[in-house]
């Protein structure tokens, strides 16, 4: 739906309405009462067009699909943006600021963006195009006359403004989402965003467009769309609801998009090896897909065009093989299952027929959903795995789709051993093609030889002078800052045109560069390379994850290493984004990052940092005054962190019990992992933290709750727990146990009854929680753990039973459940025949063997028993009942 956006920077920079447009961008921006828009001619709203797609495909050219643009046409379009920003912004700063203006225009396009009180990415680059595009098609042909234009060309393509705005919503959506923490993908990172005015925009544009692409009413105004579109936009709206957390109506959409595209595929299973040193073939999942019309397959040895797309890497090991090796039948037909559809049934796994790119899209689409709603597990990642290979399997792939296919499985083969160098070095390979220029332009090299040619006759070295701040289209961007490509230059025609990775970029849920680039970074840290991830992390920004990078590559016994002082080098960094420099004035209002190159930044020393508190604080400061106390082994940080969050940040008294318990103040700690608690009430580990605490403390009840939340709170096969929780669980009942015991005999000696003795505590709500929640909490608290003794030790046995269950080997839990098992009343014959058998097995020698229980359990199995007469044998001896105890 664009003009051919391989040639967009100079269209943009050629075209005279741009220029106005542009102007009326900052004006609305600059003044809250604009003149009204005059009246719209058709030619005008097509000029207006024009821009506005051309504007929104080099933004996302340059930030999510690459290929990196020509610097002379897009040098033009910064500069237009430059001239009209500053003749309607009134520009304060001085001219000797080592800010750079463009980067002071970008600062405001970003305030321009917030919504909902959030801000986007603040390092975004070229941001000023996208707020061109939205200003164009959310309020300059927000009240064209038709919504449907046709833009003069060969082709006249139809272009629809309703759906041109509700993409840029969805993109402006997608900017919000900060770079990864913790390398999650992006749908995930998106359904963490709570932007409620967008959320609604977007889903209210959904309704609308779909009124107008898929009316089936005869008397519905507008033009027809066909098939492809219709589709195209069940998609688009499958993702948008992906990003917006609904995954329902995700899957709803893709269903209706399926049937509509007489789409059939299926995820079912085949025989097959995936070792060389495999002999016996095992069921493997895969996905049999078929699209109309292409039930016949090519053969393999015929030749197929093939679309120019991405290198997908070998796997190159000597124990997995490439592709899973599918098993045939004598016959020479596969295995087939009577559950699929004929025509599915009758396909090959490993000889599919190909798919086209709208039922492509279908298959990533499905695989989105379930990574990003189902649970990160290892089945997850085998039921994920299968779509995107059956996309990758495809001769004939759009580039972006091919590429969407290669990042899925890149982030499933991160996390294995086998696959790990593989899937890092494709998931740099795929931000090679939109960080760095990998394909040489012919006129440039051409350009650069004259150049040096004509300095070498003159023994003259070039001497180029530009305005502070600002650089010539011909200038290279600094080393130091621009990111390189890891693989070599990919010739011209291996790569694919701006165009062709735009076409389906809508309808895929591609991360945008600086989250790609945050996935990237942790995949290389969970290679072992901290260098990698630093230099990345460096030019994101993202300077809490620089300093634990630089902590974590500390080497001080080398002082000619890499990461020679890497503690203090981190220290400084933090120092830097907190406070003013050494005697700078506390009044000083300037940015941290304003101060320092970013390449200058590992050599910040903490000592040249010592000024006032900066204010206002930065974003995330909480974190990083986390991570200074780390470094500095100071608690005075962790409380300064609690204090800027405004007792919300949970990791802060985390911190800082942490740092009570290596004092051995086990009081002080226990308050700090209450307020964490308070604050993160899903956290598994906080919560076992403060029950081992509560236990050392004699807490028992205390202990007993934080171990049952850990347990409730945690996922997993048995729920997600260990079975040190179980088991410590298990020991805080069983304390709690002899704790009541023991209170009961002293009640009885001193005549108390146990109905006195029993008065219950009111119910206190946490400082979070409405009393209705607290009270629905405290009853099931008390029917769970009741102070009645046989029922604190019937669920100690369950407890440890379930801990034996998670450590099916550890001998010592066994030998609680025999203990416990034999002190109820009666005993449970059933566990210690159990327990016993496995302490046993485990142990297998015979100072396992318990003499006093096999006597108990004889006398109270087997010798205690009425024996029937009818069940001796002839020659008197007693044959036990099969199954029972005895």
């Amino acid at each position: 739906m664009a003009s051919t956006p391989h040639d967009a920077a100079t269209q943009l920079a050629a075209n005279p309405a741009a220029e106005a447009l542009i102007q009326e961008l900052f004006e609305h921006a600059a003044h809250a009462q604009v003149p009204p828009n005059p009246a719209q001619t058709a030619e005008y709203t097509r000029e207006a067009l024009k821009v506005g797609t051309a504007a929104l495909n080099i933004f996302l050219q340059i930030n999510v699909t690459g290929p990196v643009p020509s610097r002379q046409p897009l040098a033009d379009v910064e500069s237009q943006f430059l001239k009209a920003w500053e003749s309607t912004t009134q520009v304060t700063t001085p001219s000797n600021s080592a800010v750079d203006p463009i980067m002071r225009m970008r600062r405001d396009c970003v305030r321009q963006l917030e919504i909902d009180g959030v801000s986007p990415y603040a390092h975004i680059p070229s941001l000023e195009l996208f707020c061109l595009a939205r200003h164009i098609f959310t309020k300059t042909l927000s009240t064209a006359a038709d919504d449907t234009v046709r833009l003069p060309g060969p082709d006249a393509q139809k272009h629809s403004i309703s759906w041109t705005s509700l993409r840029v919503h969805v993109w402006h959506y997608k900017l919000i989402t900060q770079p990864s923490l913790g390398g999650s993908t992006f749908t995930k990172s998106s359904n963490w965003i709570e932007l409620p005015s967008l959320a609604t925009q977007i889903t209210e544009s959904m309704d609308a467009v779909r009124t107008r692409v898929l009316s089936d009413d005869v008397w519905a105004d507008g033009e027809d769309w066909s098939l492809h579109d219709k589709v195209q936009f069940l998609l688009e709206a499958a993702n948008n609801n992906i990003l917006l957390g609904r995954p329902d109506k995700a899957k709803e959409l893709l269903e209706e998009a399926t049937r509509m595209n007489n789409f059939l595929y299926a995820l079912s299973g085949a025989l097959g090896k995936r070792t060389k040193f495999q002999e016996k073939s095992i069921s493997q999942l895969v996905v049999l897909a078929l699209s109309q019309g292409t039930e016949t397959v090519t053969p393999a040895g015929d030749d197929v065009e093939d679309d120019t797309k991405p290198q997908a890497l070998q796997l190159n090991d000597d124990t997995l093989f490439e592709e899973i090796q599918f098993t045939k039948e004598q016959d020479g037909g596969e295995a087939k299952s009577t559950e699929l559809p004929e025509k599915l049934a009758n396909l090959a796994p490993d000889e599919q027929p190909q798919l086209s790119p709208l039922d492509q899209i279908i298959l990533l689409t499905e695989a989105t959903i379930k990574d990003t709603f189902s649970p990160a597990d290892t089945l997850t990642a085998e039921e994920i795995l299968p779509f995107a290979t059956r996309v990758i399997a495809d001769k004939s792939t759009n580039w972006q789709i091919y590429t969407q296919a290669l990042l899925v499985r890149s982030r499933i083969e991160v996390h294995r051993s086998r696959t790990l160098e593989r899937g890092v070095l494709q998931m740099q390979a795929v931000a090679d093609q939109v960080l760095t220029d990998t394909t040489s332009s012919t006129e440039e090299t051409a350009k650069t030889t004259k150049e040096e040619e004509k300095d070498s006759a003159t023994d003259v070295p070039s001497i180029h002078v530009s305005a502070p701040g600002r650089h010539t289209g011909d200038e290279a961007a600094p080393a130091t800052s621009a990111p390189t490509s890891f693989f070599p230059a990919a010739k011209a025609s291996e790569s694919a045109p701006a165009d062709v990775r735009l076409r389906y970029i809508h309808a895929l849920s591609t991360p945008p560069r600086w989250h790609l680039e945050a996935e990237l970074a942790y995949a290389w840290a969970g290679a072992g390379s901290i260098v990698s991830a630093l230099e990345i992390f460096k030019r994101l920004r993202l300077w809490a994850e620089v300093a634990v990078c630089l902590a974590s590559a500390d080497a001080f016994d080398d002082e000619d290493g890499r990461g020679s002082g890497g503690e203090s080098k981190a220290k400084g960094i933090m120092r830097w984004q907190l406070f003013h420099k050494t005697g700078a004035d506390a009044t000083s209002n300037s940015d941290a990052d304003d101060e320092v190159a970013v390449e200058d930044v590992t050599s910040l020393k903490a000592d040249d940092f010592m000024g006032p508190e900066r204010s206002p604080s930065p974003s995330n400061a909480p974190r990083l005054w986390c991570i200074l106390g780390d470094l500095e082994s100071n608690a005075s940080f962790y409380e300064h962190a609690w204090e800027v969050s405004g007792h919300r940040y949970a990791r802060a008294q985390r911190s800082l019990a942490e740092h009570y318990l290596r004092k051995k103040d086990l009081e002080r700690a226990h308050d700090a992992y209450k307020k964490a608690t308070t604050v993160n009430r899903l956290d598994p580990d906080m919560w076992s933290r403060l029950g081992d605490i509560s236990l050392r403390l004699g807490r028992f009840e205390d202990a007993a709750e934080a171990f049952n939340r850990a347990i409730g709170s945690a996922t997993g096969d048995l729920g997600g727990e260990d079975a040190k929780t179980w088991s410590n669980l298990g020991t805080a009942l069983w304390s709690l146990y002899s704790e009541v015991l023991a209170a009961q005999k002293e009640d009885k000696k001193q005549g108390v009854t146990s109905t006195e003795a029993a008065t219950a505590a009111p119910v206190k709500p946490e400082e979070d929680e409405d009393e209705t929640v607290a009270a629905a909490a405290k009853t099931a608290q008390d029917a769970e753990m009741s102070r009645d003794p046989e029922k604190l030790l019937a669920q100690a046995l369950h407890a440890y039973k379930m801990g034996a269950t998670a450590a099916h080997d550890n001998w010592r839990i066994w030998e609680n459940v025999v203990t416990l098992a034999c002190r109820m009343r009666p005993p449970a014959i059933a566990e210690i025949i159990a327990a016993t058998r496995q302490i046993l097995r485990i142990r297998q020698t015979e100072d396992a063997v318990n003499a006093p229980v096999i006597g108990a359990l004889l006398q109270d199995a087997v010798l205690s028993k009425t024996k029937d007469d009818a069940a001796a044998a002839g020659d008197g001896i007693y044959d036990p009942p099969r199954g029972t105890p005895e």
